[in-house]
Formats: C-alpha cells, structure tokens, sequence
C-alpha cells in the first residue's frame, strides 16, 4: 500500500456544510486534509479551523435590548422552538459517532481500481501497484465489470457520452473524508425523530484531466467512483449499512449514496446481493430505526478547473459529444460542476460567520424552519432555496452587498434581527432585474432567467437551482412574513414558524395526470414539464393570476441495481394559481395590435383558432381573444386552462386536467353566468336605498330636519346570503333596515314611553310624505315586541314596486341616557337591573354598532370583491348544520373579514374556496376559551388598543369563569367593546360545537384535498341530537313562488308587506321563547325543512318542586324528570300542518 504512488494521507473531520432533512445541499464539502488533526467527542478528526462548531452559542444578544422589534414572549417561544428541534448531541447523537468511524474505515480500506490488458486475458487489479503505466476503464468496460461482478450499476447522468466515446474511468482512494454540514455546525434540526449527517468525500485530483470539465466528463467519471464507494461498502467485513442511490438535491448530475446504519445484518460474504433499504428485512437481517441518516456526498478540489471555464457565460456542452439532445441547461451545469470545486472556499465563509456572530447559528436554524414551512428547500424540486443557501446568503451579506460594498446586515444583530433583515433583503430586492454581485461584474453573468446572487470569489451563483417562478414564490412569501412581523395583532411565533403555508388551502391546484415526460431522468422530465407548463400559463393567463406556482413531487431513492431512478408514471403534478379576482372573470384578453407583426404572430401561435382581430369601442385594431360567458370564475379559468395545455401539450386524457374547488361558487343561491361583477346583485337594493333616503331627505312635512340616514342591514353591506335581486320574490326574505336620527330638539319627552308614541308620530309622518312618492308601493307601521318589560320599538315598512321592503326605525339618543340613569338610580320594581342592562346591551347593538358595523363591512366589500361571496358562503356553512339561532350573522362576518384584514402568512385570498377554508381553518384553530378574536378593519388599532382589548377580555373571564355569559369574545376598531354581537350567544356548548364543525370541515378538506366535493362540506349530521321535528317542504321558504309575469306581480304589490310574513320562522320563534330552559333548538334559517332539539341535562331526574318550568313526570318516589313525550306532542299540535313527523333517538 505505501508503495502505491497515489496513496494519500486522509483526515475525518467535521467541517461546515449545509446537509440537513430538508434537503439542504453538501456545496462545503472540504477537499483540503487538516492541518493539525485533533480528536473531537466522537472520537473522529476534526481540524481547528472548525473547533468553534462544536462549542455552545455564547453572550447570545439580550431579545429585550438588542431587538426591540420582537417581544420577550416571541423570544421565549423561540428559544423553545429550537431546543426541542436541536438534536441531543451530548445524549442521543453519541452513537453517530462509532458509525461515522466504521464508515470511514469502510472507505478508507475500498481498495484502487485499475484495468491491465495482457493478451486475450483481463485482470482486475485490487490494492495492487506496478510501477508501470496501467490502463484505467473505458465506460463500456466499467459498466460490465461493475454489474457483472458487484450487482452494482453505474448511476450515469443522462444525456451520457457516445458509446464510442474514450473516456476512461478509475477510482483511487479520497483525498479527505470530512464529516460535513449543519451537524458538524449544530445548526441541523431535528426532523421526523431524525438527523441527516452529511458525509463528504473528495476525489483526487489525478482522476481528472483539463478538459473534463466539458461534456458531462466529469460526472460521468464521478458517477463511476460513486459505484465504486457502493460496492466497496458493501463488501466489506461488517455490512452495518443499507445502501441506495439518491439525486443530491434531485439535480440528475449528482447522485450520491444513502446509507441507513442497520443492526444485527448478517450478509454472506459470497453474496454480492446489495443492501438496499428496507427490503434488508429477513430472518436473518433486523433493521433498527436510528435517529439519523448518512448521506455520502462527493466533492472536489477547489482547484481542479479554472473558475473562468465554469462562469455562467460559458458554454461546456457540446452536443456532438452527446447520445442525446442534453435537458440541462449549460447555466445550472456549470454552477453545479463549480459548487463541488468550491467547498473551502464555502466552507470557510461560513466558519467565518460562525466565529463572527453568535447568532448566526440560530438564525440559519429558524431560517431553515421558515423555508420548511413554506415548501422550500434545496432540492430543485423544492425550490432550488433550503438551508444551506439561507446560510450562505445571509453570510455573504454579513460580508457586503450594500452600497459601495458595505455589509447590509450587521455582525451584532440577534437571531431575530438577522431573520428579518434577511427577509426584507429577499423581499425587497429583485435579483433577476438587479443582480447581487460579490467581488464579480455583470460581464461574467451571460444571460440569465433567474434570480442571481452571485459571489465571484467562488465564481457561483448560490441561487443557481431556483427557477422564475419559484423565486417569485420566495420573494412573496419573504415579503408576507416581512409585513407580517410588524402587524401588531399577527400572532408572529405562529406565523412564521408554525402554520403550513404550503397546504393545498392555499392554492388552486391544477392537477395534470398522466403528463408525457420525454427525458429519461424522471426529475430532469418532471422539472423541465413544469418549466414548460409555468411559461405557457403565464403567456395564457397573464393578469388573471399574480403568482403560478408548479409542485413537483419530490424524487426518491433507488437500488443499487438500478441506473437511474425508475421511471414511475407521476400521480399528479399541482400547479399553484394566485387569481387576481379583479381580472379573473374577464371574458376578453387583447393582444397586441396589428402593426406589431412579431408580436401579432406570436400571439396567434400561441392562441390557434382562438385568436381572431377585432376593433374595439376606442378605435383600436388588436388581436384577441373572446371567451363564453361561464357560470363561475373558476369554470371560466378551467376552460381557458384546459385549452392552453391542451393546445401545447401532448396529454393523454383530456380529463386529466382539473381546477379544485370549482363548485364553491355554485353553492351560492343567485349566482348567475351573466354576473361578472361579484357585487352586482346588491347593487339594485343598494341603488333602491340611496334613493329612498333622497327622498326622506327632501319630505318637507317633518317637524325636525333629518341628521343622518344609516344603513344596518346584511343586505345593505353585501352579506346576505340571498342576493336581493330586485323584481325576484327571494327579496322578500327579510325587510332591509335603516334608521334615522332626527336634529336635537329640548320638546323629546323624558320619558320612555312617551318618547315611543313620539316615534310613531313621526313615523306617521314620514309615511305621509312617501305615499306621494311614486317609487313607494305601499307603508306599513308596526311595533316590535316587548322585551324586559320595557316598550316596544315602533318601525315603519316601507314596500317598494320592486317588492323590496325596508324596515325604518328612529334613532334618538335620549334613550340611552334615561335607560342608563334608571340602571344607576334605585330600582324597586320591574323592570330590574339585569333587565335593563339587558335593554341596554339591545339598544347599543342596534342603534350604534350595527350601522357603524355595516359601513365598515360594505367598505371592505368594495375594497375585496370576494369578500361578500366568502361572508354569504360561510353563513351557508352555518345555517347548513344548524346554528342559524345560536350565531350572530356579525360574527360570522368578522371571521371572514380576519381572512382578508388579517391574512398572514398568506396573501387575501384570491378565490372563494381559498378564502372559504381559511376561514375554516382559523375558526377550527381558534382557542375562544383563552383568546379573543380581534379584527382591526383599516389598520388603525394600536398596541395600547390591542392591550386594552385583551384587559377586557381578561376581565370578562375572571367575572364569568363560567362562561355562561360570553363563550365567544369577539372586538374590532368599530366595536372595541367585544361582546356586542356574542353576549349570551352563543353558549359555551354551542361554541365548542361551532368550532368542532369547523375543525371536521378542516379535516377532511385536508384528508380529501384534491378530491374533495364541496357539498360534502355542507352535508349535516342529525345523530347528536335527542329528536327532530320534520316540516313539509311545501311551508319551506326556498317553495315560496312569486308572480312571474309583470303585470301580476303590479297587481300583487299591495300585498308586499304580507310577503315576508314567514310562519315557519314564527314557529322557531315561538318555540325558542316557550322551552328556552328545556330544550336547545337548532335550525336552519335560510331554508327551514327541519328543526333538531338537545334536551338540557339538567331537565334529568331531580327533586320536584312547585316552580319547575317544564312538564314533568314521577321516575321515582320523589324524583320527577321532563315529560318528552307530552312536549313533543305539544309542539306537534302548536306545529299543525306545518309538521311532518317528529322522530326522537331511541
């Protein structure tokens, strides 16, 4: 051996390189021996340039001082984060040690592979050196050789070199053996219960000849010493591992070695049989999960070639030299040749920045989980961005890449504070169209399509893996998070490192099956389609979406005996839409006009058939597009998206293409294929109410001058759930409500009752003065009922020719004061306290926060034009199981306007089915027990706001620990109050209940996902309840049949007011009021075809007494308990015929 003239000295140490379970790259894979070898823990070398690895982060900068951006309890939530994602080196991590040192023994006694010809004869030479010249492998020769003796095939790249090609293939022993990446840094996290240790191997130089770096030579080569590390591992003397073949981080040209330390394997020396994974398992063989995994990486030697022959400018590839037309482009072909040459160099920068800063290492960690939680990794398949290059970048920007060179980050900066430097880095800065250059010029770049980051000590752009579209997915979702940490009511820790922001909620996934892949690599076939697929979208659907965003899954280890990765038709591949829903329902794309030529063909290439010329309204001549009208925003897009790939790719099935969550929208009632304006149903009763408050306004026989007209119906703030479509007798569902406020006048009573009778005459009045008015049809007056013993509220029905009715009531700001004054004065006779508090609470709601909640709702309506359609869909989601009583249509509006205000760490969403399950999921997630709901409208809530809300809410639980009062607690900038739309509803069970559909819904849009039909949604259940009282459809509002012809419905508009006359809702009323503290009703509003019932517990047997409030019965000698049966039988008769049968649980 000491004779062998290539024989070399070899150190195993632990230097820095970015090698962790998500993926992330082995780019510092050191190919320089230590200097002065010292023994580390684990009993293996390690050099002193790395010491400061395996110490603990000191003098970690104080959060409260050093970061004012962040609060202590952010910090405090951190700091958990990471010690229970931080692997237990000094514990659980011991045992890597011994098998770090049985496989380098492993590949330190592999022993030279040389080829001698002698006559007709070969023979293969192990561990033996002549001093005369051999001959290495001709590629032909090494794959027979290999798969013939060892069962051990050569992972060549594709395309491969010619088979005449004279490339020859030899291995020697490695130069350096270095334990490498955020293991050997303690930057690794804790994944899965498992670590990935990275394991780099550097070939010798003497391999290598100048001009391999062209033409793939050096990865073939390199691909023929991989074989050999595999076959010499598992023949030696202790087989201790399960070897595959794997892609480093799916880029085609480096495979690399997955080894699974195993226990108890007993291999038959004379079986070349290779180990592989799981299928180990036998008799004789026990694979025992560890809590890590090794990775062996191949590197090289930083000088091996020129850095100018590797620049993104230059072209390595000839085709000539090629089988096959290459699928790698010469840009990532170069960088991924330069990133193995390069290792010191990385591996230095970041020792550098490790000694430098004593929070580097944490922020690369919660770095790594950021990008975790939102897909992103090293693999190209993941993004092309994972730990390492988070580590690399904000290094390099410790270094420079500001202005005249200065570092844009600061040495001094606490984990948090590098966190979100570098975030706004990323976000803030396009590196496409302005490239980051670090000691380099533009001149050494060539053209580029993606983002470049480009360091020319090395000569490598570090983002060389990330394609267009998935840097724009980076820069979004930097830019959200960014915005997000610096929203005071954004809970950050959960933002940023909790939520899964690639779960499918997030997108409108395109599914493409059966996609044709031509490459013979699976991942090189599946990247270039979604190359293909983003270009081609992007063209098609231009502003209709904002971000596309491809999904493709992630490749896979393989045997040994295997070449490459099989070639397993892919399931699906997803692509991600971000739908601009202000354009998205355009039924007309222009093109360019006909002057521009290449532009005009261009485009009618692109559109075949489809494009035609066409003069529009302004005198332009253009090309263009015209699309059918469809019955939904995604139906129109699942046309135009079929089209496209239909047009440009070869697919097998035309079903193969389908757009989630499509038939959202159609849950809707009224949503017509003619609506292209989201907001255009309410428009006509929006128009209907500003022209009656023009006409109150000019009514001259009133004795006071009107101050102001407010809006305080659902309808009013585009949330109801029927659209109030004029001349449509589903407008009649409801009255739409306004009040007036009269100017201030001494002559108001001082006296409740008084001041009633006072409104009534000006109601008078006011009918008086619209019976003239030809828009009005007809007025009524009516009282409401009277509730805690005080009077009625008077109101004034107003039926237009439209058979829209609106409901007028009188605001007068006297009332509040006397009610106030008699709950503070002495109270001797009824009504009492908690009455008049309770009056109180009713008249607040109605009078302030409803109209203020109402503009505040249709601001936001215009503002989002899918809110109204998410608000009306979630109410549907509410009535559809039941608990249209129980909660409030404010509250319901609240949760939806969180997912739009409040959206983090997403973006508002773009499509109802998007916007419909976040709202499900915040709900589903929502501890109501120990948070409030807080919603700040126009961002005008301030700390001392959010604070005061909390105090509040911290109040209310300590007065009502119960929860009898206020389940739900629920504030905005509007109502700061909290409890204002969730007093005494809902209660706490139907709180809990409310919030466990939610978490149900959730669950199986997440188990179904791209199967999920979306009535499955809307579907209740009927088995917790005790009985259920079935109504006969015809008495059900969605059968109610107006006149359809004009004429009839002039001659039935006397009758409007009688119209919203509803009996079904009259008899939900009315038994709400009778059994209140028996039983709990449920039903649904919108559509009453059935009423569920919970007995309460607490009508179980108990002692009888005189002022019991339900009918009983003895069960015992002194216990009596509800009569079911005789209530039951009660409310059929009060039923009548609205009642179909009564079926109670067994």
């Amino acid at each position: 051996m000491d004779g062998c003239p290539h024989k070399r000295r070899r150190h195993f140490s632990y230097e820095g390189n970015e090698g962790n379970a998500d993926g992330s790259s082995a780019n510092e894979a050191s190919s320089e021996p230590a200097a002065s070898p010292s023994k580390s823990r684990f009993g293996v070398f390690k050099s002193p340039s790395s010491q400061s690895l395996s110490e603990p982060s000191q003098n970690r900068a104080n959060p409260s001082s050093s970061n004012p951006h962040h609060s202590s309890f952010f910090n405090l939530q951190t700091d958990e984060l990471l010690k229970k994602l931080r692997p237990k080196y000094e514990t659980r991590m011991l045992e890597a040690g011994s098998t770090l040192r049985s496989l380098q023994d492993i590949i330190r006694n592999i022993p030279d592979r040389k080829s001698l010809i002698v006559g007709k004869v070969r023979l293969d030479t192990l561990d033996i050196c002549f001093p005369n010249p051999f001959h290495p492998v001709k590629i032909s020769e090494a794959q027979r050789t290999l798969e013939h003796y060892s069962s051990v095939c050569i992972p060549f790249p594709e395309p491969m070199a010619r088979s005449e090609s004279k490339l020859l293939l030899e291995y020697l022993k490695p130069t350096n053996i270095n334990v490498t990446g955020s293991f050997s840094r303690k930057t690794a996290l804790l994944l899965d219960g498992k670590v990935t240790i990275d394991v780099a191997v550097t070939m010798p130089a003497q391999l290598f000849q100048a001009k391999d770096y062209r033409d793939y030579r050096y990865f073939q080569k390199r691909a023929y010493y991989l074989a050999c590390l595999a076959d010499g591992i598992q023949k030696a003397n202790i087989p201790s591992f399960a070897l595959s073949f794997a892609y480093q981080d799916d880029n085609p040209l480096q495979p690399i070695l997955i080894a699974e330390p195993c226990k108890g394997l007993a291999l038959a020396r004379t079986t070349c049989k290779p180990l592989v994974n799981k299928e180990l398992d036998g008799p004789n063989r026990e694979y025992t999960q560890r809590p890590y995994r090794i990775r062996i990486l191949l590197a090289a030697s930083s000088d091996l070639f020129p850095a100018m022959k590797t620049l993104p400018s230059k072209a390595c590839i000839r085709h000539s030299a090629l089988e096959v037309e290459e699928t790698i482009s010469s840009t990532v072909y170069n960088a991924t040749l330069r990133s193995e040459c390069c290792s010191i160099l990385s591996l230095k920068q970041l020792n550098e920045s490790v000694a430098q800063s004593d929070a580097f290492r944490d922020a690369c960690m919660l770095g790594a989980i950021w990008l975790r939680q939102r897909g992103f990794g090293s693999s190209i398949t993941r993004g092309g961005f994972g730990q390492f290059e988070w580590a690399s970048v904000v290094a390099s920007l410790m270094r420079g890449g500001g202005p005249a060179g200065r570092p844009v980050l600061s040495r001094s900066y606490s984990s948090h504070q590098l966190l979100k430097a570098t975030l706004h880095f990323l976000s803030a800065n396009d590196l496409v169209a302005s490239p980051v250059l670090l000691q380099s010029s533009s001149s050494q770049l060539g053209p580029n399509n993606g983002p470049v980051f480009f360091d020319g000590s090395r000569g490598l752009n570090l983002l060389f893996k990330m394609s267009s579209w998935s840097y724009k997915m980076l820069r979004h979702e930097a830019s959200i998070s960014f915005r997000a940490m610096g929203d005071p009511l954004v809970d950050q820790f959960k933002v940023l490192f909790i939520s899964r922001v690639c779960e499918p909620a997030k997108l409108v996934p395109l599914d493409v099956q059966n996609a044709i892949i031509s490459s013979g690599s699976a991942i090189g076939g599946a990247v270039d389609f979604a190359n293909k697929t983003y270009e081609k979208l992007k063209y098609g659907l231009g502003d209709r979406v904002s971000l596309i965003c491809p999904q493709i899954p992630s490749g896979s280890s393989w045997q040994l005996t295997s070449r490459t990765s099989p070639l397993r038709p892919l399931p699906y591949m997803t692509v991600g839409l971000f739908l601009n829903p202000d354009t998205c329902r355009r039924t007309v794309d222009r093109g360019p006009p006909i002057e521009d030529k290449e532009a005009s063909a261009l485009f009618r290439d692109f559109w075949g058939d489809k494009a035609e010329l066409r003069r529009f309204k302004d005198g332009t001549i253009l090309e263009s597009v015209i699309w059918s009208e469809s019955d939904s925003m995604q139906g129109l897009l699942d046309i135009i998206i079929r089209y496209i790939l239909n047009r440009h790719f070869d697919l097998r099935e035309p079903r193969s293409i389908g757009l989630f969550g499509k038939g959202f929208d159609k849950l809707l009632p009224q949503q017509t294929a003619a609506q292209t304006d989201m907001l255009q149903s309410f428009s006509s009763v929006r128009k209907m109410f500003e022209l009656l408050c023009k006409s109150i306004r000019t009514l001259t026989n009133l004795p006071l001058q009107v101050r102001q007209l407010s809006a305080a119906s659902p309808e009013l703030r585009f949330s109801s759930l029927y659209a109030p479509e004029a001349g449509k007798p589903v407008s009649l569902k409801r009255p739409v409500e306004f009040h007036v406020q009269f100017e201030g006048s001494t002559r108001w009573p001082k006296d409740l009752v008084a001041i009633q009778r006072t409104k009534i005459a000006f109601l008078f009045k006011v009918a008086e003065g619209l019976d003239r008015d030809e828009s009005v049809l007809t007025t009524s007056l009516g009282m409401g009922s009277v509730k805690h013993k005080l009077p009625g509220e008077p109101f004034l029905d107003i039926g237009t020719l439209d058979r829209v009715i609106f409901r007028l009531r009188i605001h007068h700001e006297d009332e509040l004061g006397i009610l106030e004054q008699r709950l503070s004065g002495h109270i001797s006779s009824a009504p009492s306290r908690e009455e008049i508090a309770a009056a109180i609470s009713d008249w607040k709601r109605i009078f302030i926060q409803r109209p203020a909640h109402t503009q505040a709702v249709y601001t936001l309506s215009v503002r989002f034009p899918l809110l109204s359609m998410t608000i009306r869909l979630f109410t549907k989601w509410r009535d559809a199981h039941l608990l249209s009583s129980h909660i409030r249509d404010e509250l319901i509006e609240l949760l939806a306007i969180r997912t739009f205000v409040h959206p983090y760490p997403w973006q508002p969403p773009g499509s109802l089915n998007s916007a419909f399950i976040r709202t499900l999921a915040f709900t589903a997630n929502w501890d109501w027990q120990s948070e409030p709901l807080i919603v700040d409208f126009s961002s005008e809530l301030t700390k001392q706001d959010i604070e005061a809300v909390n105090v509040r809410f911290e109040a209310w639980r300590k007065l009502d620990p119960g929860t009898n009062r206020v389940a739900l607690f629920a504030a905005s900038n509007v109502d700061r109050n909290g409890i204002t739309w969730t007093e005494r509803r809902p209660a706490k069970v139907i709180a809990s209940r409310f919030v466990n559909l939610a978490k149900a819904a959730s669950d199986l849009v997440r188990e179904q996902g791209l199967d999920l039909e979306p009535e499955a949604l809307f579907t209740p259940s009927l088995a917790e309840y005790d009985f259920v009282i079935h109504l006969k459809p015809e008495y059900s509002e969605s059968n109610q049949e107006g006149p359809t012809y004009k004429n009839l419905q002039m001659e039935s508009g006397k009758h409007t007011l009688d119209a919203i006359f509803n009996p079904l809702q009259q008899f939900c009323d009315e038994l709400e009021e009778l059994y209140d503290d028996s039983i709990i009703f449920f039903y649904n509003r919108s559509v009453t075809t059935m009423i569920a019932g919970l007995w309460n517990p607490q009508t179980g047997p108990r002692d009888w007494k005189v002022t019991l409030d339900y009918s009983t019965v003895p069960v015992s000698e002194s216990q009596v308990a509800i009569n079911k049966v005789s209530i039951l039988q009660d409310i059929a008769r009060l039923g009548g015929d609205m009642v179909a049968k009564i079926e109670q649980k067994a």
